[in-house]
């Protein structure tokens, strides 16, 4: 009902000019993703590099899609019997992501240097094992959360964004940050 009616509200603004109609954000970023192995009670973790390209669709939405890879240790079941065996896989994500601005509401300008959004994302990782390992092939992953950029120079900034939904095999909260860039 809230989404309906935030589409609704921003339909009926369409035209007014702002920092966030027909503009490109091209984001580099950086999380960490739970490997699945732990040493002792504390779970690894391996780093996610994303590149994420959004296009504003409206004074308060904008749409994209993302690519990101991680390197992961995959075990898998050997020949014999309870022999396992391991390696290392490059696993690509992908997806989609949707961001409602909430500034403006508040500002009408028409280059604003902060970005306060809520934030929308679904997709997967694909592991490109062998079908013996325990994890192979497709994965979902989704989140929502919130996010904060600042420019520091008219098109180049930073970012930060808090998410919690379902993340490699379990769910959780994913903390991602880097580098944005606006035209």
């Amino acid at each position: 009902f809230i989404f309906m009616l935030l589409l609704f509200v921003s339909g009926n603004l369409f035209a007014q000019k702002n920092y966030i109609k027909k503009r490109w954000n091209i984001k580099l970023g950086y999380a960490r993703y739970a490997t699945g192995i732990y040493s002792g009670n504390k779970a690894e973790t391996t780093g996610n590099v994303l590149l994420e390209a959004n296009y504003g669709l409206s004074r308060f939405f904008e749409a994209g899609i993302y690519t990101a890879f991680s390197s992961f240790y995959l075990i898998g079941s050997g020949a014999a019997q309870n022999e396992f065996v391991g390696d290392d896989f490059l696993t690509p994500f992908y997806g989609l992501n949707i961001n409602f601005h909430i500034l403006p509401f508040f500002i009408n300008e028409n280059d604003f240097r902060f970005d306060l959004y809520i934030t929308g994302k679904y997709g997967g990782q694909y592991f490109p094992t062998p079908d013996n390992y325990f994890m192979h092939g497709n994965i979902q992953e989704y989140g929502i959360g919130g996010g904060l950029s600042f420019y520091l120079w008219k098109h180049l900034g930073c970012y930060a964004e808090y998410t919690y939904g379902k993340y490699y095999f379990e769910n959780n909260s994913k903390f991602r940050f880097g580098l944005t860039y606006k035209f």
